[in-house]
């Protein structure tokens, strides 16, 4: 393990982007298919995995524990093939995953997650999603008890969103689900239905329904009474593919990311009874980029049941441009966005109050990358993009082929550390990737190869420094800025011995007056 830890630290990169600078490193953990990163407050990171899987990963180390596995899982069955269609499997997998928001409260232990399973029988497979709660024993380390607490959840052939959080909004904790609408595109695939009717991304405005929706739910998988309709799990309607959901604690919001079709990926403020127009309306509702778009709009009609029902712009629209004629996939400009978080925190100053979202797309004109969409101070809209000051701006792209398909991010509780899964794609290894921002205090150091020699580097023990003049004076910095060794007298050597296994700065003052600095690794 050490030596695979050595090498991947080895692989690090530092990578200056605007005014941020990052390192670029990989935990040595092995994920299969991994959905969900979630960074717990017990310093872990709960990931889901494929077959039912939930694990718990040191953030530091990497090392990985599989802390349930779900005895009912199903992967779908090919007796539920669509025959007439380029897609045939049901949907299936282990999706969405949250921590109750006291999770270490000793009282409410609880591990939410999301995954598919048989309601039929072996002979008549039916795959369907549930919602399950896991009970946490801290002093044992173990997942004691396992129940059921939203059953029947549907599944589709295609846009499955999956996405499951938990937060508490006016003093009571609730359950918020992404269900996508299920259907495939009749551009995409115009055969896979013999009745264009029977296409279920048709009723993703239908409350009767529970795809094409984001839904609420009480922790005990009951409805909450005041859902917008009175026994009805939805929340909001019209969705395509629903697969990010991020919420904003400052000011009491919920937004989610989705997939459009061939534009208008969306990233949307979720307002409790409102639709989102899918398929009827994309994006914004002031382009009409859509054939019919602005028809529909003007024609209409709010739900009776629902109060103040009415049509709801996307909050940002990744690609709000008239509909490609082409049918190449890669070269429509929607980058595929797939989940995303609030970031507040004084870790990267420039970033505080934004959006941080990941994209799956390695396309002509996208890349699998984090997108930081900069909101205003209420949390409602965009701030202006200017040349300066691109709104969203975009980072990460340019590692898009090591990195694979971006399905997820997490954020250290100090705001230094972006923690990245990935199905597939890059290098072909699912993974953790970790970009830790490299401290104002050391981002605009000099490196003078010329003049300061380390050996060996990295190392373990004693790195010796040759310099054609004499150190005086010897700091040693990590990246986060912190000072965590000093010598003020003559130095002609480090001992590393003591510090953390990573990248360290070294700033030397030299007898003739110089500053000099060098990056050196302890591994």
């Amino acid at each position: 393990m050490k030596h695979i830890l050595t090498l991947l630290i080895l692989l690090s990169s530092i990578t200056l982007i605007g005014a941020q600078e990052f390192t670029r490193s990989q935990l040595p953990t092995e994920l299969q298919v991994p959905w969900e990163i979630t960074y717990g407050p017990d310093n872990m990171l709960w990931i889901t995995e494929d077959s039912g899987k939930v694990s718990r990963v040191d953030a530091v180390s990497g090392a990985k524990t599989v802390v349930y596995r779900a005895p009912d899982y199903f992967p779908g069955s090919p007796l539920e093939q669509l025959q007439l269609c380029f897609m045939p499997n049901i949907g299936a997998g282990t999706l969405g995953l949250d921590l109750h928001p006291d999770f270490l409260n000793t009282a409410t232990p609880y591990i939410y997650f999301v995954y598919s399973y048989n309601s039929g029988t072996e002979s008549e497979p039916a795959t369907k999603f549930k919602v399950a709660r896991l009970t946490w024993d801290w002093s044992t380390q173990t997942v004691t008890n396992k129940v059921d607490l939203v059953t029947g959840i549907t599944s589709g052939y295609d846009h499955l969103g999956g996405r499951l959080m938990v937060i508490s909004r006016d003093g009571k904790p609730y359950i918020f689900l992404t269900i996508g609408d299920h259907g495939i595109s009749e551009r995409n695939s115009p055969d896979c239905y013999e009745n264009q009717a029977e296409n279920p991304n048709n009723f993703a405005q239908d409350v009767t329904t529970d795809n094409g929706k984001v839904h609420r739910y009480n922790l005990d998988g009951s409805i909450p009474a005041d859902n917008p309709i009175p026994g009805n799990s939805f929340y909001t309607r019209g969705h395509r593919n629903p697969q990010g959901l991020m919420y904003n604690p400052v000011m009491d919001l919920l937004y989610d990311a989705e997939h459009g079709d061939r534009t208008d990926d969306e990233v949307n403020l979720l307002e409790a009874g409102m639709n989102y127009g899918w398929k009827w309306v994309r994006g914004y509702h002031t382009d009409n980029n859509f054939p019919g778009e602005a028809q529909f709009i003007a024609d209409y009609t709010p739900h009776p049941m629902i109060p103040g029902d009415r049509l709801v712009p996307a909050l940002y629209a990744f690609c709000a441009v008239p509909q490609p004629e082409t049918d190449e996939y890669l070269e429509w400009c929607t980058p595929a966005p797939s989940d995303g978080i609030y970031y507040n925190s004084d870790g990267i100053p420039e970033w505080k109050n934004s959006l941080l979202v990941v994209n799956l797309k390695n396309g002509s004109v996208t890349d699998q990358q984090v997108n930081v969409l900069k909101l205003t101070p209420d949390g409602r809209s965009m701030m202006p993009s200017t040349s300066d000051s691109p709104n969203p701006s975009m980072f990460f792209g340019e590692d898009q082929d090591v990195n694979g398909r971006l399905r997820d991010i997490a954020v250290s509780p100090d705001g230094t550390k972006l923690f990245l899964i990935n199905n597939s794609g890059g290098d072909g290894v699912d993974k953790i990737t970790v970009y830790t921002v490299v401290s104002t205090a050391v981002r605009d150091v000099r490196e003078d190869d010329a003049s300061v020699q380390f050996y060996p580097n990295p190392a373990d023990r004693m790195i010796t420094i040759q310099c054609k003049v004499g150190i005086d004076k010897l700091e040693v910095y990590n990246l986060s800025g912190e000072l965590v060794q000093s010598n003020a007298h003559q130095v002609s050597e480090i001992n590393v011995s003591n510090l953390a296994e990573g990248m360290y700065i070294a700033k030397m003052n030299t007898s003739d007056g110089m500053i000099l600095t060098k990056k050196f690794i302890r591994q």
